[in-house]
């Protein structure tokens, strides 16, 4: 396993920095897989999460996901998506058929003009929700998979480690800039600022949240934030508010998460999770 994993790091140096490279194919081989907008497709239908059993993470950063892929003979992987480019080294398969979420045939060996010959280096769009059904009785698939990162994943993890900055700054007008005119924002249910639930656009933000938590709290602070990339472009924070209310004079510290969903380069939706006891409790009197 060891020397697998070796051979995924490698291999994911050198197709990330070489475009053209591996075993040549014919027109005739060539896969036309269905791609899409992976902004639509189901979050629990990622590969990893969707087909377990069928996708090892042997490296992952980034920049890169490498994936080790293996379905055995006669198994049929479930149901599952590549939002990123990939590329795929096919290392060894008999015949197989690609069924989309219609079970409509994508693919299928078994109609090539010539069968397709091992080991095989091919470049692969995002595949919308597809699955592949392993012909063989006697030998499996497997193949190593590289699926590219997008440069707007870095991005919109930089965007909103931006907007906290901004934020831990006082710089409102930066953290409202950060905002689509459209954005959905939402607190947390049960939350005193959840009363104006969704509030659309910066505007509504400004005066119903921010505005309030200002004028409401002697200080309010965001403390040890990590942010996670998640799907569809968007980042999951972890993190505390440590805060004093003007009115009660208690303080709290409570643990929080924000969702951030980001479009074009913008905040295009946020949804609060939040310890709102607590919050409610250092409010009263």
């Amino acid at each position: 396993m060891k020397t697998l994993k070796n051979q995924a790091i490698f291999l994911a140096v050198f197709f990330v920095t070489i475009t053209t490279f591996g075993q040549e194919y014919e027109e005739s081989q060539k896969i036309d897989y269905k791609t899409g907008n992976p902004a639509n497709w189901p979050a629990e239908l990622d590969a990893v999460i969707a087909a377990p059993n069928n996708h090892k993470i042997l490296l992952e950063n980034d920049q890169v996901r490498v994936l080790e892929v293996y379905l055995a003979p006669e198994e049929k992987e479930p149901l599952h998506h590549h939002k990123w480019p990939s590329v795929l080294y096919i290392q060894e398969a008999g015949d197989f058929i690609d069924y989309d979420s219609n079970d409509s045939v994508i693919f299928d060996t078994q109609k090539l003009p010539e069968p397709l010959s091992f080991p095989l280096t091919m470049n692969k769009e995002p595949e919308a929700p597809h699955s592949v059904v392993n012909l063989s009785k006697t030998k499996p698939l497997r193949l190593i998979r590289v699926e590219m990162k997008p440069e707007s994943t870095n991005q919109n993890t930089g965007i909103i480690e931006g907007l906290y900055n901004s934020f831990a700054q006082g710089d409102i007008p930066s953290v409202l800039e950060a905002m689509d005119e459209e954005i959905i924002w939402n607190e947390a249910e049960g939350n005193a600022y959840a009363d104006g639930n969704p509030y659309i656009g910066p505007e509504a933000i400004l005066n119903g949240v921010l505005a309030r938590i200002g004028a409401e709290h002697e200080y309010f602070k965001l403390e040890d934030i990590k942010l996670h990339e998640t799907n569809n472009n968007q980042i999951m924070a972890t993190l505390r508010y440590d805060a004093k209310v003007k009115e009660t004079g208690k303080t709290y510290n409570a643990q929080v998460a924000h969702l951030w969903t980001l479009k074009d380069g913008k905040v295009s939706a946020f949804q609060q999770y939040v310890d709102t006891k607590k919050i409610n409790d250092a409010m009263s009197k």
